[in-house]
């Protein structure tokens, strides 16, 4: 009980001003600051489009109620974002719980304080802030330069929505780069701390445990967590790219491609990145296994080819030990080195693979009318 107590009362949040605001003073849940974030953007979208009489335009232009596209961000990225942002403060200490309740991870009260040292050291520098800051300004100046350009979108359909747009963006991407900065130093601090106890003593690994990851569920679990933030901003990605397609602004600004190839190397690194440490001390406790099975089968074999020519019930026993020892090693050789099943692995594939459908749909809608214009056909 003493160990939940020390690790629960580290408040990480502290370190970040906004998050200790939320979450200390507020009492915001990361849900509840989604569904906020949801009432919130909503009415600044709707204020802004009834004073500048945007909230329905004629043919050839989109107001607020014609554009599924603010509503998508209002909707479903924002509030992800939000509250994958809170969250992130949050799930690191309760990884570390559970694993210390699976007995896998053995935290003595002598380890606290190294590893309340650890979690400090990943979250107290103050250039996290400036870094998240600078791309805050750099995305929402991007922002803001190409809704000029952008066609047929309520996003540029007036200089109100442009410049509200503009602010909603700096403010949004600022709290997405802390959220990536703090998931970046959860996988450090997993990293560095299962690497000193991989260094002190073994990995107590359950291979048949029900959760059919060695005992590490939790490990897995909070790796597929982050991976579905992920998979929401490769939506965002691929809808990003769907309007650069389609509203006529792709071949100016070729290098917002390049975004595609960054969310999936993030959701690379958001899956495989806690899971790496624990896959090496996985592995070196089954080598460790297979080697002691290895070397006591050597010892028994050697004992049978010295008794070949004695007795004939000691061979027969031995032989049988044998053969025992060969099923022990292969059984022994099926244990898990990685803290996932197939079915985890599956729903991080399909996280993947998310920011692929939009621009997918973006490329047909332009080629259809092209290939209908080859072959004859005119709908025009």
């Amino acid at each position: 009980m003493t160990i939940i107590k020390s690790l629960q009362k580290r408040n990480l949040y502290r370190f970040d001003p906004i998050a200790y605001l939320l979450l200390e003073k507020f009492k915001l849940s990361p849900l509840g600051f989604g569904l906020l974030g949801i009432a919130i953007g909503s009415g600044i979208y709707l204020i802004t489009a009834w004073v500048s009489n945007t909230l329905w335009l004629p043919l050839g232009q989109k107001g607020l109620l014609q554009d599924v596209f603010p509503w998508i961000w209002v909707l479903l990225i924002n509030p992800v974002v939000l509250g994958y942002y809170l969250w992130s403060f949050q799930g690191i200490d309760s990884v570390i719980q559970e694993l210390e309740e699976s007995d896998v991870l053995e935290i003595d009260e002598s380890e606290i304080q190294a590893i309340n040292q650890i979690t400090f050291n990943a979250y107290k520098p103050k250039w996290r802030k400036f870094l998240a800051f600078i791309s805050a300004v750099i995305f929402s100046s991007f922002v803001f330069v190409t809704r000029f350009g952008l066609k047929n979108s309520w996003t540029s359909s007036h200089p109100l929505p442009i410049l509200i747009v503009t602010i909603t963006t700096l403010i949004l991407v600022y709290i997405g780069s802390m959220l990536i900065l703090n998931l970046v130093s959860n996988i450090w601090i997993l990293h560095s701390i299962l690497r000193r106890e991989l260094e002190r003593k073994e990995f107590n690994i359950n291979p048949l445990h029900p959760d059919r990851c060695g005992g590490l569920r939790s490990l897995s679990d909070y790796a597929l967590k982050t991976a579905y933030l992920a998979g929401v901003l490769g939506i965002m990605v691929g809808f990003i790219e769907y309007q650069f397609i389609t509203r006529g602004t792709g071949q100016n600004y070729w290098f917002v491609h390049l975004i595609i190839p960054l969310d999936v190397l993030l959701s690379i690194i958001c899956f495989f990145g806690p899971l790496l440490a624990a896959h090496r001390g996985m592995k070196k406790a089954k080598e460790e296994l297979l080697h002691e099975i290895a070397r006591q089968f050597q010892v028994d074999y050697s004992k049978i080819h010295a008794s070949l020519t004695g007795d004939a019930e000691t061979l027969k026993q031995g032989t049988e030990k044998i053969k025992n020892l060969r099923a022990f090693y292969s059984l022994t050789d099926k244990f898990p080195v990685w803290p996932f099943d197939v079915q985890t692995f599956r729903q991080f594939l399909l996280t993947v693979s998310t920011p692929l459908l939009p621009l997918l749909i973006g490329i047909v809608q332009k080629l259809i009318p092209i290939l209908l214009k080859k072959w004859g056909i005119n709908f025009s």
